[in-house]
C-alpha cells in the first residue's frame, strides 16, 4: 500500500510540472540564453616598466625623470576608484633596502617614488606595499617617477637589479 502511495504522489507531481519541463528533442538539442554580468574589475599596465640607472656614484641620488624615465600606471580600464602602491619584490643579491625614515648606509639603499615630480613629498618603498596614490579616479591614469638614493659603500661591485612591483586595489 505504501508503495503504490508513492508512486501515485510521483504520478501527480509529474502531471503537474510537465507543462513547465522544455523537452530536448533531435530538432532542440540546445537552447541559449544572455546574462547579462555587472561587476567590478581592475586593470593595470605600466609603460617605461624598466629603468637602467647605469653607472652610480656612492651617497648620490639619481631620478627617472632625469634620465628621461617617467613611468605611466595606465589603469584606464578600471570600473572603479583605485589605490596604486609600489612594493620592492626583489633586493638584489647583496644591496638591502631600507623602511620608511632611514637612510642609505654601505650596502643598504634607498628607493623613493612621487606622483608630482618631487613637488611634495615622496613615499619611500619597501618591501611591504606603499600607497603612492590614492582614489585615483576610474578611468584615468597615473603617472609616477623614483628616485635611487645609492648605498655609502658596497662590499661589491656586481651589477644588482630591484624589482619593484606595482600593484593597485580598490578604493575603500
Amino acid at each position: 500500500m505504501k508503495h503504490a502511495k508513492k508512486i501515485l504522489i510521483l504520478a501527480a507531481v509529474s502531471l503537474f510540472l510537465a507543462p513547465f519541463i522544455q523537452p530536448i528533442g533531435a530538432d532542440q538539442p540546445t537552447d541559449t540564453f544572455d546574462v547579462t554580468v555587472t561587476g567590478e574589475y581592475l586593470w593595470i599596465d605600466i609603460t617605461n616598466a624598466t629603468w637602467t640607472i647605469g653607472d652610480v656614484v656612492y651617497s648620490t641620488s639619481t631620478w627617472t625623470n632625469d634620465t628621461g624615465i617617467t613611468f605611466i600606471a595606465d589603469i584606464d580600464n578600471c570600473s572603479v576608484n583605485t589605490d596604486l602602491s609600489l612594493q620592492i619584490t626583489n633586493d638584489g643579491a647583496v644591496r638591502n633596502s631600507i623602511t620608511t625614515g632611514g637612510v642609505p648606509a654601505s650596502d643598504v639603499y634607498r628607493l623613493n617614488s612621487t606622483i608630482d615630480t618631487w613637488g611634495n613629498e615622496n613615499e619611500t618603498l619597501a618591501t611591504g606595499d606603499t600607497v603612492i596614490s590614492s582614489d585615483i579616479t576610474k578611468g584615468e591614469t597615473e603617472t609616477f617617477d623614483l628616485r635611487f638614493d645609492a648605498p655609502t659603500a658596497s662590499s661589491t661591485g656586481l651589477q644588482q637589479t630591484i624589482t619593484t612591483t606595482a600593484t593597485i586595489v580598490k578604493h575603500s
